[in-house]
């Protein structure tokens, strides 16, 4: 017999969906826009055989009613204790987690994301999953990681375990030279920081993790048990962007978490925008200068890098366009390609050719710019592709990412590649790969520092990809493969099965597990830039995912691979359960 659930939601529309979605799974549905008539039918269904429900889909207002706050109370008493309960909301506010947190039984989804009701629904119903498992199975906020600072452990510990009851991550310091300790060894997104301890003060502590190069994107708040003018005042000067008090109620305090945990994330998705514009100007404009309004050059590309022939961005951000460029300013905007003579900061002086757009409305101009290329003779044109040049460039490269030895036939292949790319049969794209090994307790760390296991996985990822000089390690717990495929699509599953095949590696240490994160890049699609911006690229990738999860992976040329999927290869995709990317 099917398991029959019953759900209970307002909107006709969102009531529809869920019902088709899980009639979909296999489950028999009964279905109500009324709370009060879900609690009856809750109540009478020992009295008819088989009529019994094995969960409540409850659809949690947006707004507070009465007969919702019923039923949720009547779910609290004894003879529903034990019912599971999978709530339906459309926005996690803090009453909504309390009552979640406070029930067994219970878990939280979000309708944008009721198609993961499936997974939550086979936990709550499986009567041999352990209760911890259910709980830690609430609230997905594992991507924030707290630091608690506070000399008192009875604070520390009850903080730890309300926060860690709403899926945060949590770590704990107990002094100024703990937390130090500890947000200089790995990456915390906020410190709640008490401000009364032993040997400092919230509000410098703050100052101090603000002001470190390691710690200085932490998000500081301070917590208090004293309401008073000129506490608030410090904190907030020193860069806080929160007072709490102790005294507060947990919902207040968990809402003002909440808070700061969006704002923590749209500033990551906001870096994440940044890099990722960055890296489409870098594909589609190359050699790129952008000036300000005030004649300031704000941003200036990688491969404008290569084209002035300067090691860091920074020896031109900040200084007046007049600096590098003729006199009079660059010439008008839209009117074709412009020929100059740039000055570098050096004093070297270079022609150029570049096109000049203006941006009206912020006053902004962005110059794409080549070094101007006179007529090669035959002579120079034969000395540019000879094999030794080649090779300084590939060791010039191992140089300047500070890579292995033994990586320079991968770098061969690769500029072999690049050279052939539009008279090869098929494709070929370049995937770098991390690999960490996750200890018993927690900690994760670059397998490199694990020299057995890191010999293990060298020459289990060595043996997935049978060509020479196609897979390498590049330094410390980074490597590199050269997938030939056919079609795009193909090297997104082929990158699926080499992280799965990674993860699966059977190196016999107990208590390790693998997890890896890689970035994907089209070598065919990019054959006309140079390897070490393609490889720059491809690390800043990687360096990108491992800010935010492990076991995924990033596309850098997302939308145009995904565009050549067809549905039932998407629906193959998701099947496959590969990490998501």
């Amino acid at each position: 017999m099917n398991k029959r659930l019953l759900l209970v939601e307002p909107s006709a529309t969102m009531r529809y969906v869920l019902e088709k979605y899980i009639k979909s799974l296999g489950f028999a549905v009964d279905s109500t826009e009324s709370y009060d008539e879900s609690l009856q039918l809750l109540r009478n269904q020992y009295q008819q055989f088989g009529a019994e429900y094995s969960a409540l889909l409850f659809g949690w207002p947006s707004t507070p009613q009465n007969d919702a706050a019923h039923l949720a109370q009547s779910l609290e008493q004894s003879e529903f204790e034990d019912f599971p309960v999978v709530v339906m909301s459309t926005d996690l506010r803090a009453e909504t987690r309390a009552w979640v947190s406070a029930r067994d039984c219970t878990a939280v989804i979000a309708w944008k994301e009721y198609q993961t009701v499936d997974g939550v629904l086979n936990r709550l119903l499986d009567e041999e999953l352990h209760e911890s498992a259910t709980q830690a199975a609430k609230f997905d906020n594992n991507d924030i990681h707290l630091l608690i600072v506070d000399d008192s452990a009875t604070i520390r510990h009850s903080l730890s375990d309300l926060f860690r009851m709403q899926g945060y991550k949590v770590s704990l310091a107990a002094s100024r030279v703990e937390a130090f300790a500890l947000a200089t060894a790995q990456t915390f997104d906020i410190a709640i920081l008490d401000f009364y301890l032993q040997e400092t003060t919230g509000d410098l502590l703050c100052r101090d993790l603000m002001g470190h190069p390691d710690t200085g994107d932490i998000v500081c708040t301070v917590l208090t048990g004293t309401y008073s003018d000129h506490i608030i005042k410090r904190s907030l000067r020193a860069g806080a962007v929160e007072c709490m008090f102790k005294n507060e109620s947990s919902e207040l305090l968990l809402s003002r978490i909440d808070a700061i945990s969006r704002f923590v994330r749209q500033r990551r998705e906001l870096q994440e925008d940044r890099i990722l514009l960055e890296e489409i100007i870098e594909s589609l404009a190359g050699a790129v200068l952008i000036v300000e309004a005030d004649q300031r050059i704000s941003y200036v590309s990688s491969a404008a890098l290569i084209e002035l022939n300067l090691d860091n961005a920074y020896e031109l951000i900040g200084r007046s366009s007049d600096a590098l460029l003729e006199k009079d300013g660059p010439q008008i905007a839209g009117t074709g390609l412009h020929s100059a003579g740039w000055t570098l900061p050096g004093g070297e002086e270079i022609l150029v050719d570049y096109e000049h757009v203006s941006i009206e409305a912020s006053g902004r101009s962005i110059l794409r710019f080549t070094q101007h290329k006179e007529p090669l003779q035959e002579t120079v044109k034969e000395a540019i592709v000879e094999p030794d040049d080649v090779l300084t460039n590939e060791e010039s490269l191992m140089q300047v990412l500070a890579l292995k030895e033994d990586c320079l036939p991968l770098l061969t292949e690769f500029q072999n590649y690049l050279n052939t790319a539009a008279s090869l049969p098929d494709r070929v794209s370049l995937f770098v790969l991390d690999v960490f090994v996750t200890t018993d307790t927690g900690r994760t760390v670059p397998v490199s520092m694990y020299t057995a296991l890191e010999e293990i996985v060298h020459a289990s990822l060595k043996a997935i990809y049978k060509r020479s000089g196609h897979v390498s390690a590049l330094k410390d717990n980074r490597y590199a493969f050269l997938l030939r495929h056919t079609e795009e699509p193909q090297a997104y599953l082929l990158v699926r099965k080499i992280m799965q095949l990674c993860l699966e590696i059977n190196h016999g240490f107990h208590g390790i597990d693998l997890s890896c994160s890689g970035c994907l890049l089209s070598i065919t699609a990019n054959d006309s830039r140079p390897m070490d911006v393609l490889m720059s690229h491809a690390f800043k990738g990687v360096d990108l995912v491992n800010t935010r999860a492990p076991n995924q992976s990033l596309l850098l040329d997302l939308r145009r691979m995904l565009s050549a999927y067809p549905n039932a290869e998407n629906q193959r995709v998701r099947e496959a359960g590969a990490p998501s990317s």
